[in-house]
C-alpha cells in the first residue's frame, strides 16, 4: 500500500470534513488545519519526487485554491477575534454574543448611546416609529390602552415589531428608571442589514428569540 499517496489526500479530507460541523469554530479549525497540512506536504513532495514547484496546470490550480482558502479563513478568524474597547466588550458579552464581532462593531458605529430620564417617552401607541432601540441599562414599561402589560429589561429591543412589519407602534413605552439605550434610525439600520446578509441573519435570530420569549411570558400570565 502506497501510504504517501493517501497522505496527499489528507488536506482535502480535512477541508471536506469541516463542512459537516455546525459550529463555525470547528469548521474553521479543520479547514485551516487542512490548508496548513497542504502547505507542509507540498515542498516535501517536490523534494522527494525531484520535480519543480507548480510544474502542471492541475497543481497550480489546487495551490491557488489552497491560498484563497487559507487567506479567507485567516480573515474570518481575525474578524472572530476582532479587538473591542472596554465599553464595547462589556456590551458584546452581556447583550450581543449572538453577533460576530465585526457585525457588532458595525451596529455600535451606526447607533448612538443615550441616557433617558425616569418616565421618558420612547414610543407612543399608534404613531410612526422611526427608531429601533435596545436597553443597555435600566427598564421600560409597555403600555397598551393606558394599561401596563409588560416590562422590558436589559438587552430587550424596543420598536422591533414596527421595524419588521412597517406598521404603526402597537404600544406606548416609557422608561421606569434612569436608563441607557442604544438607538438606531430605522432607515439606516435597514440599509446596513441590506448590505450585510450575515448581520441580517444574526439580527433576525435575535429578534425572533426575543419575540418568542415575550409570547411565552404572555401565555404564562394568561394561564
Amino acid at each position: 500500500m502506497d501510504i504517501a499517496k493517501y497522505i496527499d489526500y489528507a488536506p482535502y479530507a480535512l477541508v471536506l470534513s469541516s463542512l459537516f460541523f455546525g459550529k463555525r469554530y470547528h469548521r474553521h479549525t479543520l479547514a485551516l488545519a487542512g490548508g496548513a497540512l497542504a502547505w507542509a506536504l507540498l515542498p516535501t513532495k517536490q523534494i522527494l519526487e525531484g520535480t519543480k514547484f507548480l510544474n502542471s496546470p492541475n497543481e497550480t490550480f489546487w495551490v491557488g485554491m489552497i491560498v484563497i482558502n487559507t487567506v479567507f479563513l485567516f480573515h474570518a478568524a481575525w474578524l472572530r477575534f476582532l479587538p473591542l474597547n472596554e465599553q464595547h466588550r462589556i456590551l458584546y458579552y452581556n447583550f450581543f454574543k449572538r453577533f460576530s464581532r465585526a457585525n457588532f462593531k458595525q451596529l455600535m458605529e451606526l447607533g448612538t448611546i443615550e441616557n433617558k430620564a425616569h418616565g421618558a417617552l420612547l414610543i407612543k401607541q399608534g404613531e410612526v416609529m422611526d427608531f429601533v432601540m435596545c436597553i443597555l441599562d435600566g427598564s421600560a414599561g409597555v403600555i397598551v390602552d393606558n394599561q401596563k402589560i409588560a416590562s422590558l429589561k436589559n438587552g430587550d429591543f424596543i420598536g422591533e415589531m414596527s421595524f419588521l412589519s412597517g406598521n404603526l407602534s402597537s404600544a406606548t413605552v416609557r422608561t421606569e428608571v434612569l436608563s441607557t439605550l442604544i438607538i438606531w434610525r430605522q432607515q439606516d439600520l435597514k440599509e446596513l442589514l441590506r448590505r450585510n446578509p450575515s448581520l441580517l441573519v444574526e439580527f433576525n435570530r435575535t429578534i425572533e428569540k426575543q419575540l418568542t420569549g415575550k409570547l411565552i411570558n404572555k401565555n404564562r400570565k394568561i394561564t
